[in-house]
């Protein structure tokens, strides 16, 4: 990991054990609730690894919390505008990253995502609230609810998060897209 990464880690791993705790959970309970072994819970509250989004959305769960919150507790620095370039980011799994458009305590999620070519949501997902996609750039293929919809730049994409969805950048060049959901589920 490089430094930037090693902070994020340690302050997501903060932000982790704090809400733990003050569910009153202990690494074993949280760890099995949330599907994760013990031990890698206790890494990633050290600082030492970085749970794929998956395991940290199935934590943030069962502390009744969001990821996005969980990654914002580390910062407590409220975002009003964030620069191109700028913004916290997290790796998604093999050739992909999100940055965090909005910071702080808000009502939605505006998430950025850089789809490298092959690319896909590690896995279908659903939550609360409803979502909308804008494709900036490249082709993204979104499942809703095991209907698959090819999406362009220019191309929208609203449903319920309640719906099983994934998305995938089937293409051999990288693609470029926001999601946005209410109530945050990130």
């Amino acid at each position: 990991m490089d430094d930037e990464q090693q902070d994020l880690a340690r302050s997501l791993g903060a932000s982790i054990r704090v809400a733990r705790k003050a569910a009153g959970l202990t690494l074993t309970q949280l760890a099995g609730q949330a599907g994760v072994s013990q031990p890698f819970l206790s890494q990633a509250e050290n600082g030492n690894v970085m749970p794929s989004i998956i395991n940290l959305h199935r934590i943030a769960q069962v502390l009744g919390t969001t990821a996005h919150q969980l990654l914002e507790e580390g910062a407590r620095a409220p975002a009003r505008v964030v620069r191109a370039g700028e913004g916290r980011s997290y790796p998604l799994g093999r050739g992909a990253t999100v940055r965090f458009c909005v910071g702080g305590n808000r009502l939605m999620d505006c998430n950025e995502v850089t789809a490298g070519p092959g690319s896909a949501a590690e896995s279908a997902t659903t939550h609360t609230g409803e979502e909308f996609v804008y494709v900036i750039d490249g082709t993204v293929r979104l499942v809703i609810s095991g209907t698959s919809h090819l999406l362009h730049a220019g191309d929208t994409a609203y449903y319920a998060a309640t719906e099983s969805h994934q998305w995938f950048n089937d293409s051999d060049a990288p693609a470029r897209f926001l999601f946005t959901s209410s109530p945050p589920g990130f």
